[in-house]
């Protein structure tokens, strides 16, 4: 009986489901059928989405120009068959929205035939014949862009699937969008690992799920729609577009692979949150988790310096201008319209506006004036799940006229596009990265560099802790450079305070990268009448029972001026700096000792300022002047990276402290340089106890007393 009545209940839900389907109207994905009436009906009102429309139609005109062509796959990322794979899924989705807007069924007509001609090759495509990737690709050579592919593909197909006779929706669905669905979920093949991936909390599982339930709305597939959001075993706690909601953010809105992976992995999370928000209103996604969507897209904005992110982790130079952060915007401000900073994102980095409802209400409400200024603060967004494993601590001038930022990073490792880079700092000042994170070692889609793929040197000097600004100890990289243990501690951000905008302060530690040695560092910030402009005090203070080497670079972007100590040149011949951990890569440019002073200084320029590192030293400290290239053979390094290193050869505790100087200006055109010299005379360490650590810097013959507590913690 009991199981008689377990037939019913299935055979009523699937009756219910097949109800459910049979009433689902199209378009329901990226735009619904009502929000494609509106923007008809708005035409001629707001000129800059006219534009935007007459951009869109503009596209799928050229595409219908040209003959669908859909090679055999072939080549990486930026190579000929991979663009036109891109290009394809550019052109449908173009298309799909013409015919939304227009009512042409010729874009209508162009979708139909381009899904035909996949759905036909599609199930002929073994693996992708390159090899670059654990998960290979059928399309791609990666089965990530697979899921890009299909994002794009699933929101074409959903504009102009009411047009298909039912043999055409059977065979495109059956050959290509459930094969392809099935594939990035489960693999093919030899390769049955994709599964995994689809799971875990990871940016390609965000896009691998988005495809899927996309997918799902778009083919009414309740089924797949499932799987996406709570993962294939369907229970939520296992994986799932939902969990990774979860998951994959701090509370604040910070993504542990850093900002630039955060750029990436919004792109599917608000697509496939407004397709959720058009199908399954009833889950009221962009209230989920206190806003965290929104609260992400507003960490990515503040984790930026003249509109490009931090250099965190394995990040190349993009920013608020990227189209990831320009679907962020659009959809976010949709939802929430009184986000008013957000048409100031749009209108001074983005270069477009989707042609969707969120689109219009952007161009309708910057032509109406409510803009408002970004506010960017000094802030700290934490790590984890939780918001318990370390944190990323911005500084900013109160002074906007200074345009200033110095960071610290004390997060978790970031898994792998993390980098061995504890308690890393860098200085942005006038528009300019000074003191600089290298970020990753790729030239992305160049097919003739490693195929658009991450070179070696990626691994072998980007991710080591010698690239970055932060104590390397005995030559070795944090965690000895295995991603597996790193990915199981964290940094921790002692404490901060903003609150004196004449001296901010932040302080971290990390006690796990170097078995038996204590790292701390202490920074604040200072911007006081004596100084014309903010000066940074540093302090490393490494504790060790036992002897090691301790090296303190600072990489900066700019031109050698002078030191205050005497130096060798390499003249006809540079030497590697070591053999392994990244310092293979290192030519050893220039060395010295400084026996006259226990403050050593080094200035360059930027720009029209100047810039000195006054560091204190001892007659054993060894000064060494680095540039980027040894052990390059295929040019994929940067040459122009350079850095100031200071060594302490043998020591058990020791306290770096710096105090970094900007001042004077220089004038190519008026060919004049004012306070090019260096106001600090000394940097000393007062007093080092275990309740504080006081710095003494003589500035302009006064002193500046700095007191860091050692045993605070917020």
């Amino acid at each position: 009986m009991n199981h008689y009545k377990t037939h019913i209940i299935i055979l009523l839900a699937a009756v219910a489901m097949s109800l459910t389907a049979s009433a689902q109207q199209h378009p329901s994905l990226l735009v619904n059928a009502d929000e494609v009436a509106t923007i008809r009906q708005v035409r001629g009102q707001v000129a800059a989405f006219d534009k935007t429309i007459d951009d869109l139609l503009l596209q799928a005109d050229q595409a219908l120009a040209v003959p669908i062509n859909v090679p055999a796959p072939k080549d990486g990322g930026g190579g000929v068959v991979h663009e036109q794979h891109k290009t394809n899924y550019y052109a449908m989705f173009h298309c799909g929205l013409a015919y939304q807007y227009t009512g042409d069924k010729r874009y209508a007509r162009y979708v139909a035939d381009m899904l035909m001609e996949y759905a036909r090759l599609y199930p002929t495509w073994g693996l992708h014949p390159m090899t670059l990737s654990k998960l290979r690709g059928r399309l791609f050579w990666q089965t990530l862009n697979e899921s890009v592919w299909l994002v794009h593909t699933a929101m074409a197909y959903d504009c102009i699937v009411e047009t298909l006779t039912k043999k055409q929706r059977d065979y495109i669905e059956k050959n290509l969008l459930f094969n392809m669905a099935d594939f990035i979920m489960n693999g093919y093949g030899e390769q049955r690992t994709n599964h995994d991936m689809f799971n875990r909390m990871h940016n390609h599982a965000t896009w691998a799920t988005a495809a899927v339930g996309m997918t799902g709305f778009a083919t009414d597939n309740e089924q797949l729609v499932r799987q996406a959001l709570y993962g294939t075993d369907g229970t939520g706690e296992n994986g799932g577009f939902l969990r990774q909601m979860d998951y994959l953010f701090s509370p604040d809105g910070y993504y542990t692979e850093g900002a630039y992976y955060e750029r990436y992995a919004i792109w599917p999370f608000m697509i496939f949150a407004q397709c959720i928000q058009h199908n399954r209103p009833e889950l009221n996604i962009f209230q989920r988790r206190d806003q965290i969507l929104q609260k992400a897209l507003n960490a990515l904005i503040q984790l930026t310096y003249d509109g490009e992110f931090f250099h965190f982790n394995d990040a190349l130079q993009k920013g608020l201008s990227a189209q990831e952060l320009t679907y962020a915007v659009n959809i976010i401000y949709q939802a929430f319209p009184n986000q008013k900073q957000l048409l100031t994102v749009s209108q001074q980095y983005q270069r477009q506006l989707l042609p969707t409802m969120g689109g219009y209400m952007i161009a309708r409400d910057i032509a109406k004036g409510e803009a408002t200024p970004i506010i960017y603060n000094s802030m700290v967004f934490t790590d984890g799940r939780q918001g318990d494993e370390g944190a990323v601590g911005v500084i900013r001038s109160t002074r906007p006229e200074l345009n200033s930022a110095l960071t610290l990073k004390a997060t978790l490792h970031g898994m792998e596009h993390g980098h061995f880079d504890k308690l890393t700092l860098a200085y942005y000042d006038n528009g300019h990265e000074i003191l600089a994170d290298y970020g990753a070692a790729r030239f992305l889609n160049i097919e003739a560099k490693y195929a658009g793929h991450y070179t070696r040197e990626n691994k072998t000097f980007a991710k080591q802790t010698i690239a970055h600004n932060t104590l390397v100890v005995d030559g070795k990289s944090n965690f000895e450079g295995k991603v597996k243990v790193a990915d199981q501690y964290h940094s921790d951000l002692l404490y901060h305070d903003f609150s004196n905008p004449q001296m901010q302060v932040m302080a971290a530690q990390e006690l796990n990268a170097y078995p038996g040695v204590e790292l701390r560092r202490y920074v604040a910030y200072i911007d006081q009448p004596e100084a014309d402009y903010p000066l940074i005090v540093d302090v490393v203070d490494v504790q060790s029972e036992a002897e090691h080497q301790y090296d303190y670079p600072l990489w900066y972007n700019g031109h050698f001026v002078s030191t205050n100590f005497p130096y060798t040149k390499a003249l006809d011949h540079m030497e590697a700096f070591g053999q392994k951990n990244g310092y293979q890569h290192l030519w050893l440019e220039a060395w010295g000792q400084n026996t006259e002073s226990t403050t050593s200084q080094f200035t360059f320029f930027n720009g029209d300022r100047f810039y000195t590192v006054s560091t204190a030293t001892t007659s054993a400290s060894e000064m060494k002047f680095l540039r980027l290239g040894a052990n390059d053979p295929d040019f994929n390094l940067r040459t122009s990276s350079t850095a100031w290193l200071v060594r302490e050869p043998k020591a058990k505790n020791h306290t770096f402290v710096s105090l970094i100087e900007t001042h004077g200006q220089y004038d190519v055109v008026w060919e004049t340089s004012a306070n090019l010299v260096s106001k600090c005379q000394a940097v000393c360490v007062k007093e080092n106890n275990s309740s504080q650590l006081v710095v003494e810097v003589i500035y302009k013959e006064q002193p500046i007393i700095v007191t860091f507590d050692k045993t605070k913690k917020n």
